[in-house]
């Protein structure tokens, strides 16, 4: 969605509630106790709108989001999604939302809230990701990597300690076989920690793809394991997109 657009969406969300917050308000009942404060009220000392939404920054394709604006100062919401889906629904009095995608992109939530004749207006995007292409047989292990993680779903922060840990080692300058393995399995494990046994199948993969590099002569020398372990890293970091898109 173009600057433009975004920002007439904007104004067109925030101009009903404005108005809506400036109408008279029924005096509250004196009998009524005050209901207490929520947790959120304490974001805005002023006690003007502010909206404070949690939401996930990526899905895959089919997958729910929950989207949740209940901490907010507000006594109204106002939603609008770019592009539109049949698959968003918004409930709760506007304060959370649910939302899936069928094809990959970026989704723009742009949400207003109102309180006591002030408005606050936020964006919050969604990446959706589709299901990966299946790598060819030949193709390079940094290419295979975010393509098991998809079946797996290790998460992506995860995936990156386990790339320094992998990027640690190609750099230390070691030497024989037993060197990269010893130091692979303790960096392994000091990456992970109790994660480890999830992370199981995953290295498995791993160690069978660089059994056949082996095999084959590919890990023979120092550098063919540097370059190897750097194609490791490489592949571990684009787990975080869950890989190439169709």
């Amino acid at each position: 969605m173009n600057t433009r657009i975004a920002s007439i969406a904007l104004l067109c969300l925030a101009a009903p509630l404005l108005a809506q917050s400036d109408q008279p308000q029924a005096p509250a009942t004196p009998a009524t106790p005050a209901t207490p404060a929520t947790p959120a009220t304490a974001l805005s000392d002023t006690g003007e709108a502010k909206v404070v939404i949690s939401a996930p920054s990526i899905i895959r394709v089919g997958e729910l989001a929950r989207l949740n604006v209940a901490e907010s100062v507000a006594d109204s919401f106002k939603w609008l999604l770019v592009p539109q889906t049949p698959d968003f629904l918004v409930f709760d009095a506007g304060a959370r939302a649910v939302f899936s995608a069928r094809t990959p992109g970026d989704y723009q939530f742009i949400v207003a809230c109102a309180k006591d004749g002030t408005v606050d207006v936020i964006t919050h995007i969604i990446r959706v990701v589709g299901v990966p292409v299946k790598p060819l047989p030949a193709d390079r292990l940094g290419k295979w990597i975010p393509y098991w993680n998809w079946g797996l779903g290790l998460p992506a922060e995860e995936c990156a300690r386990l790339a320094d840990s992998f990027e640690s080692i190609a750099t230390r300058g070691l030497v024989g076989p037993d060197e990269w393995i010893k130091a692979t399995d303790d960096g392994n494990r000091n990456a992970l920690g109790d994660r480890i046994e999830a992370w199981k199948p995953m290295l498995d993969q791993i160690g069978n793809a660089l059994l056949r590099q082996a095999e084959n002569g590919g890990l023979s020398t120092p550098e063919q394991h540097k370059m190897m372990w750097l194609e490791i890293a490489a592949g571990l970091r684009d787990c975080e997109a869950f890989g190439p898109t169709q």
